[in-house]
């Protein structure tokens, strides 16, 4: 049930933080495009001739936006296509998984059988097929590929019982300077713990589950935060230094916004790295706060790519979160959001007779009904009519 919600709740979380003063006037540019700081269309062979220019290239995205994942591909393939030879550093999996990818570099394995053998959805737990363009393209263009990452069991023993409780061998695999977060991202970070804490009382009132101390999951928040992106800048330095070669790092968009994470670390660790961060945007509020350079921690470059708000679901259906509701873009055949009845334009109404307004909306009448053994009780529009469908959830 989590790998359904959590998605479309990280989609509230990363846009929860207050815009700033509007700048440039916003009109909505067509899907993929990217954007400058003024709000200036950017062509492909632009924004490529930036990123071969940087050490490293920073770009973000949502797990579950397939836009983003288009834009991504599109990026990495006009950089390699106009001759600049980098390394791609991953996110979403952990070192320990380099040996299989060491496979991959030497192309004694292909893009095709990579995913089943390093076990992708294990570790990362968002479908490979989603990012099997990456490593086509880094197939076809000779392009090295990295592992990033602190194995999730590492971290989760590091945050709970601290260094001391762990093996010589897997204290190695922890950074070798953990950086914490900055005053302004801390400020930010905040907000999303208190938005945590409001979800776990919702599901506390339902369970009769304790509550945890607000202090103390703050503090195992900004830990784990810093944790994992001191890992990956320490990481692609060391990619960058061992080949000699820029790194494009690709990571979550709250790894990327603002220079506070990944970034953030590298220019600690490396004061004369540049850096050009890539971010998606959403809308006009979204592109002004994330383009405003006060919120940087040390000066920096970033571009933007504008992709709709979209979550593609494990039940088979893509939906567009726009101010009309939230939108079936498309359904998979043979899903269980197909057999279940959903179709294309379809607009969501109400889940478990929850109205829906936002995200958590959906969320929270997921939980309910997966507490209950029940299916998923959507009304949805269609053609001007409503409809109620039912939607297993296992």
């Amino acid at each position: 049930m989590t790998r359904l919600v959590l998605p479309l709740l990280l989609a509230v979380l990363a846009g929860c933080a207050k815009p700033t003063a509007v700048t440039p006037p916003w009109v909505s540019p067509p899907a993929g495009s990217f954007l400058s700081a003024d709000g200036t269309v950017l062509g492909d062979d632009a924004v490529a001739g930036l990123a071969r220019s940087a050490d490293f290239v920073l770009l973000g995205e949502s797990h579950t936006n397939l836009c983003d994942h288009a834009v991504k591909a599109r990026l990495i393939e006009g950089m390699a296509g106009g001759g600049a030879r980098f390394a791609i550093g991953l996110e979403m999996l952990p070192v320990t998984a380099q040996p299989v990818l060491d496979r991959f570099n030497s192309r004694t394995l292909s893009a095709a059988e990579l995913g089943a053998e390093v076990g992708w959805e294990k570790l990362w737990g968002f479908p490979y097929a989603q990012y099997r363009p990456v490593f086509e393209l880094a197939e076809q263009y000779g392009l090295p590929v990295a592992a990033l990452n602190i194995p999730r069991r590492v971290l989760t023993e590091f945050r709970d019982k601290g260094a001391e409780a762990l093996p010589p061998e897997d204290r190695k695999l922890l950074p070798g300077r953990i950086i914490p977060v900055s005053p302004a991202q801390q400020a930010a970070l905040e907000e999303q713990v208190g938005l945590h804490q409001s979800m776990r009382k919702a599901a506390a009132n339902a369970t009769s589950e304790k509550m945890p101390d607000m202090a103390s999951m703050a503090e195992k928040f900004f830990l784990v935060q810093a944790l994992w992106d001191s890992m990956m800048a320490e990481q692609a330095l060391a990619w960058r230094d061992r080949l000699g070669l820029p790194v494009l790092v690709l990571a979550g968009g709250g790894h990327v916004e603002h220079g506070w994470g990944i970034e953030y670390r590298l220019r600690t660790l490396d004061p004369s790295a540049s850096c050009l961060a890539v971010m998606p945007v959403r809308g006009g509020e979204d592109f002004h706060q994330q383009a405003d350079p006060s919120l940087r921690p040390m000066p920096g470059t970033a571009v933007f790519f504008h992709c709709a708000s979209q979550h593609k679901s494990r039940l088979g259906m893509n939906v567009v979160f726009e101010d009309s509701g939230m939108r079936v873009e498309s359904v998979e055949p043979g899903s269980r959001a197909d057999k279940a009845g959903l179709m294309p334009g379809d607009v969501l109404l109400s889940a478990g007779g929850r109205e829906l307004k936002e995200a958590t909306d959906l969320h929270f009448a997921a939980m309910a009904a997966s507490r209950d053994k029940k299916p998923l009780e959507l009304t949805v529009l269609r053609q001007g009519q409503t409809v109620t469908l039912n939607l297993p959830l296992d």
